[in-house]
């Protein structure tokens, strides 16, 4: 899956908001954790996902980003 965000949608909380329910969601299916890779040519991207609480649990091509739910 590719997750994007309009450029005219950015910083408004929208996909942190998205996020939350989707991890919500997730969490209540009973998943533990969720992984996600991050092209490293996108720091605006590792920055969202920083911010919403993944740490960088690996790097090769992709940062690989992990977060407990």
């Amino acid at each position: 899956i590719n997750i994007m965000m309009d450029v005219n949608y950015q910083n408004k909380g929208i996909g942190s908001k998205v996020m939350g329910e989707v991890l919500s969601y997730l969490k209540s299916e009973n998943y533990e954790n969720i992984r996600l890779r991050v092209d490293k040519g996108n720091p605006q991207s590792c920055s969202f996902w920083d911010k919403n609480g993944f740490v960088t649990v690996g790097e090769n091509q992709y940062i690989v980003m992990e977060r407990i739910i």
